[in-house]
């Protein structure tokens, strides 16, 4: 059967399958899943485990002798199986079918791997884990529920919900959850109590972003073409810096021409920001760049930070850092071509 992945601790504590299946886009999540299951698989008395990590030349036999190998040490035992990839093969298929088939009661099953297409969804082997035990599939967190997320790991871990907490943490990791989770564990430490001090965070996530990709963009977005050019010479010793910096743009710009887009058919900018879920914190940010550049010269930005990316993959022969400034100025108005 699949349970949903917030439902997975409920059903632990009910009862323990003999066989569990993690998969998704999000491996951290699928790593969260397995934590709790083999938690679960601990207080019940499973002591021993067995690891096999399996690709296409795997084989299967290993897994059906370790099984067969009776423990002198541990009745109960664990054997976990990490999948790289979906495609098994029909030697695989043939195998995984037959174990989750037949699993004896002192073994507990836990297979996981990445994100799985439809095609493979609907295989033999898939439908025969789904029958036998709980199949729990991780989607990729979007942007609109990110904050969400972030809202309830941290309940988790007892700091009280705050919406501008999550907010501002999801803003600055940009959606990687693995910043996101590091991010809240500084908080716990720094807030035992569950409670956070808003506006001291808050203050100091301002102070720690002044010299990173998020600071100079909205430093661009403002119109501070001097915060502009300090952050972004602070920020060239970064190999890695102009394919984030062009990705961030890029994301950003496209949302923003969406809005603009609106507001030149419907006036009430405070419904566009509503519509498109732009945390309070943002809202005069994106209201000060919507009133300054209208949706044409942005998509003309957006065209440029296109090319940007062809260059950065070598298909095209821009100076990526020159141009990138370029493209910063303009977006604080003062560059000519941007008037």
């Amino acid at each position: 059967m699949r349970i949903k992945p917030e439902a997975l601790n409920a059903q632990l504590s009910s009862k323990l399958e003999s066989l569990y299946f993690a998969f998704g886009a999000e491996s951290l999540l699928i790593d969260q899943s397995l934590s709790a299951i083999l938690s679960a698989a601990k207080q019940a008395g499973f002591d021993e485990k067995t690891n096999f990590d399996i690709d296409g030349h795997f084989d299967w036999g290993l897994i059906t002798a370790e099984i067969a190998n009776t423990s002198l040490f541990s009745p109960k035992r664990i054997i976990e199986c990490r999948l790289k990839t979906g495609k098994i093969g029909i030697k695989g298929s043939k195998a995984l079918t037959a174990l989750a088939s037949n699993i004896p009661s002192d073994i507990l099953l836990i297979i996981s791997t990445g994100k799985l297409d439809l095609a493979q969804q609907k295989s033999k082997w898939f439908k025969t884990l789904e029958q036998h035990g709980s199949v729990i599939q991780h989607w990729e967190i979007s942007t609109d529920h990110l904050v969400g997320w972030i809202n309830n790991h941290m309940a988790t871990i007892g700091l009280t919900a705050n919406q501008e907490v999550s907010q501002s943490i999801a803003f600055y990791t940009e959606g990687n959850l693995l910043a996101a989770m590091q991010e809240i564990q500084k908080l716990k430490m720094a807030y035992p109590d569950g409670t956070i001090n808003t506006q001291d965070f808050l203050a100091q996530a301002q102070e720690q972003s002044k010299y990173t990709i998020y600071g100079l963009i909205d430093a661009a977005l403002l119109g501070d073409t001097t915060q502009v050019r300090k952050i972004y010479r602070t920020l060239l010793s970064d190999t890695a810096m102009p394919i984030q910096l062009n990705s961030s743009l890029y994301r950003e710009i496209k949302n923003i021409i969406s809005m603009s887009i609106e507001l030149h058919q419907n006036n009430d900018i405070n419904a566009i920001l509503q519509t498109y879920r732009v945390w309070a914190k943002r809202k005069p940010v994106i209201t000060n760049i919507l009133k300054r550049h209208p949706y044409q010269r942005l998509q003309k930005i957006l065209l440029s930070l296109g090319r940007i990316d062809r260059s950065i993959k070598g298909v095209d022969n821009l100076n990526v850092i020159d141009e990138l400034l370029t493209i910063l100025l303009t977006l604080a108005g003062k560059n000519p071509w941007s008037q």
